[in-house]
């Protein structure tokens, strides 16, 4: 009896021992290797990221003291959400393992050939890393990816890269379009800080209105002119149906600048008469605009009654104030341009 409890003692020992060299020959391959430690702990310290794809397109993000939206190839406000995206991505990113012997030399050749350039700024002219981002794992829930540190080198081994607890892969995070990056933004004003809210209605000049606002109850409503003068005073109105307007221009987006619309059709637009126009004042005198157009439907398709719908019921053409035209869904514009009748109740 006691030499079997020896052995199984001596047994235990050799299990745990033979375990942490296991474990510290595997890991030291990995983590513990400078060229293989993607993630950037501190991403408040991110200043600048440069992403290159191998058409040689570049998208250059950089961080702008004091300002909430990073710059995006020093002439727009980027995408929060994106922004915000790959800075958790910098930080969560973990190894999930090595490529195999058999496809290294494939997913190196990929890499070079298709991948994208990642550059990492933490301050100063050099990049603290730079990601090589290729394809994902044929089960979609890894990505091939290269690690170079300037100061030390580029890693001659691909490594197969994940996120905890997210399901897929990362290489899409990671683009180049700047109509993708844009900050597609028009009104925000989270905190209700307008003065004045006027929409002209180009198509029945009668449905325009304005509201001047000067916090908590203090409202007033007036009717439009076609020249966008406001001048009649409209005493009786829906206080409700004008605060449930007003909460609406909090956080108000288009879709999208990329319209597929070709320069001389966006000249074309512009030249023509918007069916709404639509401009804010906030409390410090600025006012921003944008100028909404019916766009021709695809299909034409009838109302309830057999009537030709001949525009589109999910989307506008925009043209913001300057010049540039986008894309705005109707779920979020088409409440902001309803008619003055909306806003009086029938009173």
């Amino acid at each position: 009896m006691k030499k079997n409890v020896i052995l199984l003692v001596v047994f235990a020992l050799l299990g745990i021992t033979a375990s942490v060299v296991y474990f510290k020959s595997h890991s030291g391959t990995l983590a513990d290797k400078p060229l293989s430690d993607f993630a950037i702990e501190d991403t408040a310290a991110v200043t600048k990221i440069v992403i290159t794809d191998h058409l040689g397109k570049t998208a250059t993000l950089e961080r702008i003291q004091g300002e909430r939206l990073w710059r995006l190839n020093d002439k727009f406000p980027a995408r929060e959400d994106a922004v915000n995206l790959m800075l958790k991505t910098f930080n969560r990113i973990r190894i999930r393992g090595n490529v195999s012997d058999s496809s290294r030399d494939n997913m190196m050749k990929l890499l070079a050939s298709s991948g994208k350039r990642v550059a990492i700024y933490t301050g100063g002219d050099e990049p603290s890393k730079i990601w090589y981002v290729g394809v994902p794992t044929p089960d979609h829930t890894g990505t091939v990816m290269l690690l170079e540190i300037p100061e030390i080198g580029r890693s001659e081994e691909p490594y197969i890269t994940h996120i905890e607890g997210f399901t897929g892969f990362l290489s899409t995070r990671f683009f180049t379009n700047e109509m993708e990056w844009r900050y597609t933004g028009i009104f925000e004003y989270p905190h209700l800080e307008v003065s004045t809210v006027k929409v002209i209605n180009h198509l029945v000049p009668a449905d325009s209105w304005e509201v001047s606002y000067g916090g908590g109850n203090d409202l007033k409503l007036f009717g439009c002119d076609a020249q966008g003068q406001c001048a009649t005073s409209i005493p009786a109105f829906d206080t409700v149906a004008v605060k449930d307007m007003l909460l609406r221009f909090k956080k108000v987006h288009i879709e999208s600048f990329n319209t597929q619309l070709s320069p001389a059709q966006c000249d074309s637009l512009r030249a023509s008469l918007p069916a709404y126009t639509l401009s804010v004042t906030d409390q410090s005198a600025k006012t921003v605009s944008i100028d909404l157009y019916l766009k021709n439907a695809r299909k034409p398709m009838e109302d309830d009654y057999g009537n030709i719908i001949p525009f589109d019921l999910d989307y506008f053409y925009a043209r913001t104030a300057d010049g540039e035209i986008a894309m705005a869904q109707s779920f979020n514009f088409g409440p902001l341009v309803n008619g003055l009748s909306s806003l009086t109740g029938g009173k």
